[in-house]
């Protein structure tokens, strides 16, 4: 009795142990490198952020994971964050990718904080605001009020004039420092974005097949990478990721100058070989 429970659990642990091991191998999406329990994660936060922050209110907003890759980033986007934790069903909304031969980290990150697009922190009469729009709110208040006060004092409006006047000036002066801050913060978005010296960006919704493939084969290969591996010189693996990240960029480059995609269908059969003998038989 005692023997046959004991191989039992071994059996039963052994199982656990593979499904394990398959949990976090296995990919939830064709075009991410992410781990199914990365993904999960990854959007279990963004529904905590719904549930916990916005209250179930999110507005316009959509949750949104942004994935790095060896070749620069992807965003995803779903208005059902549980759903594609479960499911792996998001959008592939936004790729970018960084020229090969930059190599900072510095401009890497940029690009991540471009990309990014961070819940509300605030909700004030239906509408979702960010720090920096309380910045610009505070800042555009005072200085208008201050020079609605002086404007009604120069005109002898008088005590209530003068506090009218302050009001009046507050509010629109916040309204405008809103509205300010976030075409400043869109401007900084648009000038790293639209950095062709720095980065290529491809939307998801104008991508081509021939596009999908060269990520989904480029996709399955950086996942079969350890994530230590084609980061050092004398990593035969270095020569692979260097060959993905090329790839990328000059699909990019062909996607976005050309409506011809043939280069780009030729791009990705050489990723797929290339994923195919790294593979192996």
């Amino acid at each position: 009795m005692g023997s046959g429970w004991n191989l039992t659990s071994r059996c039963l642990k052994g199982g656990t142990a593979v499904m394990e091991m398959r949990l976090q191998m296995s990919r939830p999406h064709p075009l991410t490198a992410m781990k199914e329990r990365e993904w999960s994660q990854a959007w279990d936060e963004q529904q905590r952020i719904v549930d916990e922050q916005l209250k179930s209110q999110r507005g316009s907003w959509l949750p949104n994971v942004v994935e790095r890759r060896r070749w620069g980033a992807l965003r995803w986007t779903s208005g059902r964050p549980g759903h594609a934790a479960n499911s792996g069903r998001a959008v592939a909304e936004t790729f970018v990718v960084i020229r090969p031969d930059l190599h900072d980290d510095e401009s890497a990150e940029r690009v991540v904080e471009a990309l990014e697009d961070p819940a509300p922190t605030f909700r004030i009469l239906g509408f979702g605001l960010h720090r920096h729009h309380l910045i610009g709110v505070g800042a555009g208040a005072a200085a208008v009020a201050v020079l609605a006060g002086v404007v009604a004092a120069v005109a002898g409006l008088g005590a209530i004039g003068l506090v009218l006047g302050v009001l009046v000036g507050a509010l629109a002066g916040g309204g405008g420092g809103a509205f300010a801050a976030q075409a400043y913060m869109e401007r900084q978005r648009a000038a790293v974005l639209g950095d062709e010296d720095l980065a290529r960006l491809v939307l998801g919704r104008y991508a081509s097949k021939s596009w999908t493939r060269l990520v989904e084969a480029a996709s399955a290969l950086e996942a079969a990478l350890p994530r230590d591996r084609g980061v050092r010189l004398d990593d035969p693996d270095t020569q692979t990721v260097e060959a993905i990240h090329i790839a990328m960029w000059e699909a990019s480059g062909l996607l976005l100058g050309s409506s011809d995609h043939t280069g780009v269908d030729v791009l990705a059969e050489g990723v797929e070989r290339l994923e195919r003998a790294h593979r192996g038989p």
